[in-house]
Parts: structure tokens; C-alpha cells; sequence
């Protein structure tokens, strides 16, 4: 069953071999077309290989990336779901937002995990926003690791899509400039906060 969809691709709730549940998303765009067929899948593909061999507990597992005829498969461990639906579970019984104790906690985990990417990796996220932090048993875990990177050495706008795919309403300012700073992946989980 269809579980979302974004700028770079949709991701499904798929039943693999052995009856196990993993979300699988299928990326826009064809690794075998012309440039402009293949720009979303090979900025998705360029993206994810510093990050797929990161472990930790607290970033969702990329289990495989696969081409198939060109199309771009990866197949992730399946969350419960993201920060955006229980949002909006609070919101339906009535309430404001997210309890702060428990909100603060999802907002460490995350932390967590942004911080260990940033400072033994080097790596930035670029893409933190409340359905891109995942459920799983009660402790958050980020994912969607399309635009790690993504807009190094490169302005923002030269890249294809809005802003090369950034969500502008999370979006640090230094990136709409072009620039990245260690403190872009921060800035965004802020407005997280506040916005849950």
C-alpha cells in the first residue's frame, strides 16, 4: 500500500520475501534516460552513499539500493509513522500539538543522530521536517537521506526542482544563499519543534 510520496520518489509499504514488512521507495526518474530522466535519481543515488553504512539507533536502516532498469529502488526498515501523523492524531483528540515531555524526547533522539552524522561523518541532512522523523517503538528515527550533501559547493537554485529539493518552510537561511553551515540541520529541527 502507498505509504507517501515527495519530490524524489513514492514509498510503499511492500510485504518482501519471508512475509516481513519494509517501506520501499521508488525514486523519480530513470538512471538510463537523458540528463534531464535522471537528475533526481542520481542526486538520491549520490546522496545516499556516504550515509547508507551509518549505524546508529536512531537513523532509519537503508537496508538495499537497487537499479532495475535504471529505476532507483531502496528498501528501509517500515516505521510505525512520522512525527506529521501523530501531530495530527493530538490535533483530532483536541490538543495543540505534541506533549512536550514527549516531544522533547523525540527531538533528543533526533538530535542524537543528526549530531553523530554531522560531527564523525561531516555529513548535513538538509531535509529535516516532521515526515522525515519516524516512529519505531516509541523513539524517533531520521530518514529520507535524499539531499545529504545535495547542495554542497552548489547554489540551491542551480540544482533541479524547488530549491534543489529542500522544503523552504524548514529550510536554514544560509541555503537559500547556497551556503551550508554546521548549524543548517539545527535550524531546521527548531522550527520542527516548534511547528509539534
Amino acid at each position: 500500500e502507498p505509504l507517501g510520496s515527495g519530490g524524489f520518489g513514492e514509498v510503499w509499504k511492500c510485504d518482501v520475501p519471508g512475509g516481513i514488512y519494509k517501506a520501499i521507495k521508488f525514486v523519480f526518474g530513470n538512471l538510463q534516460g537523458t540528463e534531464n530522466e535522471a537528475v533526481r535519481a542520481e542526486q538520491e543515488l549520490s546522496a545516499l552513499e556516504p550515509v547508507t553504512n551509518i549505524r546508529h539507533p536512531f537513523l532509519v536502516n537503508v537496508q538495499r539500493v537497487q537499479q532495475i532498469d535504471g529505476e532507483l529502488v531502496i528498501v528501509m526498515e517500515l516505521a510505525d509513522k512520522d512525527l506529521r501523523d501523530l501531530l495530527n492524531e493530538y490535533r483530532a483528540d483536541g490538543q495543540v500539538g505534541i506533549p512536550r515531555q514527549e516531544l522533547l524526547s523525540y527531538m533528543r533522539d533526533a538530535a542524537e543522530a543528526l549530531d553523530l552524522i554531522h560531527n564523525q561523518h561531516n555529513l548535513q541532512h538538509l531535509d529535516i521536517k516532521p515526515s522525515n522523523l519516524f516512529l519505531v517503538s516509541n523513539r524517533v528515527k531520521v530518514a529520507d537521506f535524499g539531499l545529504v550533501k545535495a547542495l554542497e559547493g552548489r547554489s540551491p537554485t542551480s540544482n533541479s526542482g524547488l530549491l534543489g529539493g529542500i522544503t523552504p518552510a524548514y529550510a536554514s537561511p544560509e541555503t537559500f544563499q547556497g551556503d551550508l553551515s554546521k548549524h543548517s540541520d539545527q535550524y531546521s529541527l527548531a522550527i520542527v519543534f516548534q511547528e509539534l
